[in-house]
């Protein structure tokens, strides 16, 4: 029978055969593997040609734009600062142009180049070396002399260090301190200074630009620009440096601004370079230039620098930047000079042993209705016997202001219901057990608020702290008080002004001592000006709240800011709001009493010398301070004032440091010149 089912035919492969298969099973393989081999390097080659095709000519704006960008710094550069005007807009600051000799980085240069530049310059160019410090001198000679530095800090030392993560910076500091000046004297030389000063300043400019030399001569200039080939990086630029008008008079109060080389201060720094300030630019770091430091500096030029192949830079400008805004002070600079001037003349006609203690005299002129200080003068005599400028100690200068307070005291008494309107007291000699006779000028009798404040009776005010402070008075007993009466009489008096900062738009000013031994007789010493010391600013700033009845309004010295513009039209930006600290005119009787004793003082008490056609009111004041090596007195003359009395448009405080009684005191005339000057000027006739 025909089977269904085909048998497959069964092959037996020997050894040859398999060899053969598996062969041809691996050329498969390989032929394969080949092919993907091939077609990937292929598709490779082919994205390779296209990223290069895309780069080279696609892209190609791109990536030389990148590449300008390696080869290119933009840094920036302060401009202008703004210029300082009186109220009349006579100049007071301005920036001065200069020459200067300006490094640029260059790009991997040499130190045998840098020797050759610094050389040169050292030889053509005049190096100022005379603001070197000894710090910087001593840092100089650890460049100069690393060996011999190094061998000032012994072996012990820096293995007692060593394992310290600060070690450096303190093998450093022992160098530093064990640097004498005489062997600064004995290893560094004038020349030595010079190269190191130039060397330390282009070693340290990696990036942007660095002043090498300030204030060249066009000589010095047209030289550096004929060598340019040999000084590579350093370029003569026009740059500016803050001067001012009227050399050093006012210019405490006016303020400093560092260099370009002395850059931001270090404390600061951190605060300064937050704000997008460079580590070189010049900044106002006391009296108005730091004030108003961000309306006075500009807006930054932005500067481009571009390197060739040899790593020169090529300066452009990206943007000019813009000049600082114009501050127009409340100065009257016409006033200012000329109370300066009499305090001079003033302090040269008390000279010799007698005025040896005399050294300072302060007169402050304010408005009493807006705060403007329309004068701020002030000398002291320096060791020397020289007269210096100091218009500042009207707010950085506390003294004892003895008698002109007691307008604060009268105040104290009508605020606490110490006394009323009328209250009487008899003027004659108290006498504190333990404690000399306390006594007023002389013995006034019978007197009122009024009279009290005319002929400046010391008894009057010492009846009131007395009452304050709960003291029984009797003759040669002790004296028993409540210590608060410090507190109550010391907030009265800061109510008006004294003892109180006053506002004034400076960086720093003065509070003043505050006497800390409460006692009986010291708190009557404190109703009478002689035991707190008060500024001659405090006093301006009292004697006007008594002026205005009651308001104590800030002072100020800054008027407004202003710019120009193409067509040179004064644009105003920012202006002074009046403000009131404080306001204790409800206090109205008073003041009304103050001002009466004040206006009674020039007409017929101890101010009468001040009196003149602008008719003022006022106050006069001696404070007593003993020298105690010969027991005689040499009282600190004071003298505060307005005018008109009626209406005051005007107030004055001098202040005048212990000067000798028997010599003439400086005060009253100060005064009387301050308002003729000021009425003069501005529509009073005076005597």
């Amino acid at each position: 029978m025909k089977s269904f089912f085909k048998k497959n035919q069964i092959r037996f492969d020997g050894t040859k055969e398999i060899e053969t298969k598996i062969k041809n099973q691996t050329d498969n393989v390989i032929s394969r593997r080949f092919k993907i081999l091939i077609v990937s390097v292929i598709v490779f080659g082919l994205i390779i040609l296209i990223r290069l095709f895309m780069t080279q000519i696609k892209q190609e704006e791109y990536y030389k734009t990148k590449l300008a960008q390696y080869n290119t710094d933009v840094f920036t550069a302060d401009t202008f600062r703004g210029n300082i005007y009186d109220r009349n807009l006579k100049r007071l600051a301005y920036n001065k142009n200069v020459n200067c000799a300006t490094y640029y980085a260059v790009k991997g240069i040499k130190k045998e180049e840098i020797d050759v530049m610094i050389h040169f310059l050292i030889d053509n160019i005049k190096i100022d070396i005379s603001k070197v410090s000894q710090r910087d001198k001593k840092d100089y000679l650890i460049m100069k002399d690393p060996d011999f530095t190094d061998s000032l800090v012994s072996n012990e030392e820096r293995k007692r260090y060593a394992d310290d993560e600060n070690s450096d910076d303190i093998i450093y500091e022992l160098k530093l301190n064990r640097i004498t000046d005489k062997i600064l004297s004995d290893k560094l030389s004038d020349f030595d200074i010079k190269y190191y000063k130039l060397y330390y300043t282009i070693t340290n400019c990696n990036v942007g630009s660095t002043v090498l030399i300030e204030g060249l001569s066009i000589k010095e200039a047209s030289l550096i620009g004929e060598n340019s080939s040999l000084l590579r990086g350093i370029r003569v630029t026009n740059d500016w440096q803050r001067d001012y008008d009227f050399d050093d008079h006012f210019k405490d109060v006016l303020g400093r601004v560092t260099t370009k080389k002395q850059g931001l201060p270090a404390n600061l720094k951190d605060k300064l370079l937050a704000l997008d300030y460079n580590n070189d630019s010049r900044v106002g770091v006391s009296g108005i230039e730091a004030e108003y430091e961000t309306l006075l500096t500009g807006d930054d030029a932005t500067y481009k620098v571009e390197y060739d192949v040899n790593g020169n830079p090529n300066v452009s400008i990206v943007s000019d930047g813009s000049q600082g805004q114009n501050l127009r002070l409340t100065i009257d600079w016409d006033i200012q000079k000329a109370l300066s001037d009499a305090i001079e003349q003033e302090l040269k006609s008390h000279t010799g042993y007698a005025n040896r203690f005399n050294n300072h005299i302060f007169v402050t002129l304010m408005d009493p209705n807006n705060g403007d200080i329309i004068a701020m003068a002030g000398k002291r005599r320096g060791r020397d016997g020289k007269n210096y400028d100091y218009a500042s100690g009207n707010y950085l200068y506390a003294m004892e202001m003895g008698s002109t307070v007691k307008g604060g005291t009268i105040y104290m008494a009508f605020k606490n219901n110490v006394i009323k309107k009328g209250t009487v007291y008899h003027d004659a000699p108290i006498k504190i057990a333990g404690t000399p006779r306390k006594k007023s000028w002389k013995n006034l009798g019978n007197v009122n608020e009024i009279q009290a404040l005319a002929q400046s009776s010391n008894v009057y005010m010492f009846q009131i702290a007395m009452k304050l402070g709960g003291g029984k008075y009797e003759y040669d007993k002790p004296l028993s008080i409540d210590m608060g009466a410090f507190d109550v009489l010391r907030e009265a008096y800061g109510e008006l002004g004294l003892g109180v900062r006053t506002g004034l738009d400076v960086p720093n000013e003065e509070l003043g001592y505050r006497g800390d031994n409460p006692s009986g007789g010291n708190l009557l010493d404190f109703a009478i000006g002689q035991y707190d010391s008060y500024t001659t600013i405090q006093l301006a700033q009292y004697v006007s709240t008594i002026a205005n009845g009651g308001k104590r309004i800030q002072p100020h010295l800054f008027l407004e800011s202003f710019t120009e513009d193409e067509d040179n039209n004064y644009i105003s930006l920012y202006q002074h709001k009046i403000k009131i600290l404080d306001d204790v005119s409800y206090y109205q009787t008073a003041f009304e009493q103050i001002q009466k004793g004040f206006r009674e003082c020039i007409l017929t008490g101890t101010g009468r010398t001040v009196n003149g056609s602008y008719q003022p009111a006022g106050k006069t004041g001696t404070a007593q301070r003993i020298d105690y090596a010969t027991n005689k007195d040499y009282p600190n003359h004071l003298f505060v004032g307005y005018a008109p009395y009626d209406k005051p448009v005007i107030s004055v405080a001098c202040a005048t440091e212990r000067q000798a009684s028997d010599s003439g005191e400086s005060c009253k005339p100060l005064a009387k010149k301050a308002f003729q000057k000021y009425f003069e000027k501005y529509g009073v006739k005076s005597d």
